[in-house]
């Protein structure tokens, strides 16, 4: 027995390579069903952030400030301090981690926010 040919058949007309199975779908380009033209609000417009009610409180110092501090730590590294906080405190973490654009973390009654955001923190307390 010889080798058998392993080779495809080229001779015959097997049609284009060039085919495209969605070539029938681009005659629908502006017809969509009366169902599919009224999508749905995406749930950011539906409900905006200040609408929902805070899980989350921190009470103003004795003076009427915030009480947010910056603590210096080892190796120069500085740390913004907010506290003490009642309620969801990982939902206000997750928030202030957002808006500062840093990392962050829970100890006890108190959230650290990594780099002085004194500023911002305080800014985002008065419009909440």
């Amino acid at each position: 027995m010889g080798k058998q040919n392993k080779r495809i058949d080229t001779g015959t007309d097997q049609g284009s390579l060039t085919d495209n199975p969605f070539a029938q779908l681009a005659g629908l380009k502006g017809e969509l069903p009366k169902d599919a033209a009224a999508q749905p609000k995406p749930i950011a417009e539906i409900i905006k952030e200040s609408d929902l009610p805070k899980a989350w409180r921190v009470a103003k110092t004795r003076k009427g400030g915030w009480p947010v501090r910056v603590e210096k730590r080892a190796a120069g590294k500085v740390v913004t301090v907010l506290g003490p906080v009642a309620g969801d405190r990982k939902a206000l973490l997750k928030h202030l981690r957002k808006q500062c654009s840093a990392g962050g973390q829970i100890i006890i009654d108190k959230i650290e926010i990594q780099g002085d955001h004194t500023d911002k923190i305080s800014a985002l307390l008065d419009t909440q």
